[in-house]
C-alpha cells in the first residue's frame, strides 16, 4: 500500500516487522522476496512517486578531494531511485572478482560466485535478460567491433572478452514494473516523504530500537521494527550510520573505522593510445553491430595476474567515427577502420584514503552533508592503464594486425586527471569476514548490531569492472531470502 508521512499523526510510532530504507533496485529487490508473507513490511522513500526539487536538494554535498564526484545529479530521491536513471547494462562478476589478490590489499570477499549464482539467475529474469547468454560462446565474434578485431579470438590470446546485456526501459525500472504489486500489497507499506535521519539504539547498544524519519514540512515519526535494512546506496548508507552517533561518537557499525572508507567507482581514462591497423583492407556488414548486447575486451586472467594489475575494459572507437554512428553503404558493407582511439575503464582498489565523512554544514533536515574525499589515481591504477595497453600492443604484434602509439596525454600524465561521468558509487560499508576490515558480514549484517542489515553497492568488497546494478540486485535478493528465513 502507498502511504505518505504527512498523513500520519505528528510524532507517530509506526510498528513493523521489517523496515527497509530506500526504494531503489536494492530496496525493492529485498522487498520482492517478502511480498505476500505474514511479515509486516515498511519501505521508506525519502521523496515521492516522482523526483521533487526540494528533496533532490538533500543530495547536495561537498567534494574536498582532488577528483570530483557528482553527489546530487547521479541520485534520485523518488520511488525507484537510481533504477530510473541507470543505463541497464548488465554483466555478472567473474569468479576471480571474489578472490584475494596478493597485489591488492583488502581484496577478497567472504562469499563466492557460487553463493550468488541462483540470485543472478533471478535478477536476470526480473531484468528480462538471459543469464545463460553471458556464457554463450556462440555470441562472441559477431559484433562489428569483434569482426574488426577478429584475430583476437584465438587460443592463448593475451586478451579475452566479456558479454554485457541491455535491460530494456520496461524491465530495468523496478518501481514502474512492480508498482501495482507494491501499491496493492496487504503486508507492505511504501511510505513516501520519509527521510531516515537517525538510527536509535536500544540501551543494550546492540539492537536498533527505532529509526527517526522526517519530511520537509515538519512531520516526523519513529519506526520500530525487528529488522532494519539500509538500502539507499553507497553515499547515503554510510551517511546514516555516521549521523547516528548518539551512543557512539564514530557512528553505528564503525568500530573499525571503515564506515565511509574504501569508496570506489569506475574511472574512464581517455586519450590513452591510438591503434593503427595494418591488415589488408576489408569490409563488414555494419548491421552486425546492432545487437542487444555488447562485448568488451580486457586482458586475460593469466596476463592480469602475472602483470599484477586490476580489472579493466579496453574500449576501441573508430577515430573518424567516435560515436559509432556510420551508416552502411549501398552495398551494405563498410570498410574496417584503420585507426582507432583506445580508452581504458578501470576497476578501483579499496583504499581507505578514498572516503566519505560528515561535513559541518547541515541540510534542511539538520543532517550533516556528505564531505567526499576522492583521491587521484594510485600507482596500481596507473600501472593497469599502461600495462593493459602494452599487452594489447603485444597481442596486435603477435597476430600481425597492427601496432599502438601512446598519446602525449598519457605520456605526460594528463590522461590520469579525470572527473567521473559514470557515477558508480561502490564501497563505504564493505563486506568482510573480519570486523576489523569491514562493516557487514557475509549475510550483510552490521558487525556488532543484532538487527541491522545493509545492501546496495556500498557492501561490495571490491568493485570489479562491470556495471554494479546487476550484482546489487542479486545480493539484495539473497538478503531478502535470508531475512525471510529468520525466525522473527
Amino acid at each position: 500500500m502507498f502511504k505518505d508521512l504527512k498523513n500520519f499523526s505528528s510524532n507517530s510510532i509506526l510498528r513493523y516487522d521489517i523496515c527497509i530504507v530506500g526504494t531503489g533496485p536494492a530496496g525493492l529487490s529485498v522487498a520482492k522476496q517478502l511480498l505476500g508473507t505474514d511479515l509486516k513490511i515498511a519501505i521508506l522513500e525519502s521523496g515521492g512517486l516522482e523526483p521533487e526539487p526540494e528533496y533532490q536538494e538533500l543530495n547536495v554535498g561537498i567534494n574536498s578531494g582532488p577528483s570530483y564526484l557528482s553527489l546530487d545529479s547521479s541520485r534520485l530521491r523518488c520511488f525507484g531511485g537510481a533504477g530510473k536513471i541507470w543505463a541497464g547494462h548488465c554483466a555478472p562478476f567473474k569468479k576471480d572478482d571474489f578472490e584475494k589478490k596478493s597485489f591488492s590489499s583488502l581484496s577478497g570477499w567472504p562469499i563466492t560466485l557460487d553463493d550468488l549464482k541462483v540470485y543472478y539467475m533471478q535478477a536476470a529474469e526480473m531484468l528480462g535478460i538471459s543469464y545463460q547468454k553471458f556464457y554463450n560462446k556462440d555470441l562472441l565474434g559477431n559484433t562489428f567491433k569483434e569482426k574488426s578485431f577478429k584475430k583476437f579470438n584465438r587460443n592463448n590470446s593475451f586478451l579475452t572478452t566479456e558479454v554485457y546485456q541491455f535491460s530494456t526501459s520496461e524491465n530495468k525500472d523496478f518501481a514502474e514494473k512492480y508498482k501495482i504489486e507494491f501499491e496493492t500489497s496487504k503486508n507492505t507499506d511504501v511510505i513516501f516523504h520519509s527521510t531516515a535521519t537517525e538510527l536509535n539504539l536500544a540501551k543494550n547498544g546492540i539492537d536498533v530500537d527505532s529509526l527517526s524519519i522526517s519530511d520537509l514540512n515538519g512531520n516526523s515519526a519513529l519506526v520500530k521494527a525487528k529488522i532494519f535494512v539500509l538500502a539507499c546506496g553507497a553515499l547515503e548508507n554510510p551517511r546514516i550510520l555516521l549521523t547516528s552517533n548518539k551512543y557512539y561518537k564514530r557512528g553505528i557499525g564503525n568500530n573499525s573505522g571503515f564506515v565511509g572508507s574504501c569508496f570506489m567507482s569506475h574511472p574512464g581514462i581517455e586519450n590513452v593510445a591510438e591503434i593503427l591497423k595494418t591488415e589488408k583492407k576489408s569490409c563488414i556488414d555494419k548491421y552486425l553491430k546492432k545487437k542487444k548486447y555488447k562485448v568488451s575486451y580486457t586482458t586475460s586472467l593469466k596476463e592480469r595476474l602475472e602483470s599484477k594489475i586490476l580489472r579493466h575494459n579496453l574500449s576501441m572507437k573508430d577515430i573518424n567515427d567516435p560515436n559509432d554512428q556510420i551508416f552502411s553503404q549501398k552495398n551494405n558493407c563498410d570498410p574496417i577502420p584503420e585507426k582507432w582511439n583506445l580508452s581504458v575503464g578501470l576497476e578501483q582498489p579499496p583504499r581507505v584514503t578514498n572516503n566519505l565523512k560528515l561535513s559541518n554544514i547541515k541540510d534542511t533536515l539538520g543532517m550533516p552533508k556528505i564531505d567526499m574525499y576522492w583521491d587521484n589515481l594510485s600507482k596500481i591504477e596507473k600501472d593497469t592503464v599502461i600495462k593493459s595497453v602494452k599487452i594489447m600492443a603485444r597481442e596486435l604484434g603477435v597476430i600481425g594486425a597492427g601496432k599502438i602509439r601512446f598519446k602525449k596525454e598519457l605520456l605526460n600524465g594528463n590522461s590520469f586527471n579525470f572527473n567521473d561521468p559514470i557515477n558508480h558509487h561502490i564501497g563505504t560499508t564493505r563486506m568482510s569476514d573480519d570486523p576489523q576490515t569491514g562493516v557487514v558480514d557475509k549475510n550483510c549484517k552490521v558487525f556488532g548490531i543484532s538487527n541491522l542489515y545493509i545492501t546496495s553497492s556500498s557492501v561490495f568488497t571490491t568493485s570489479s569492472i562491470v556495471n554494479p546494478t546487476f550484482t546489487i540486485i542479486a545480493l539484495s535478493l539473497r538478503l531478502g531470502k535470508y531475512i525471510k528465513n529468520l525466525e522473527l
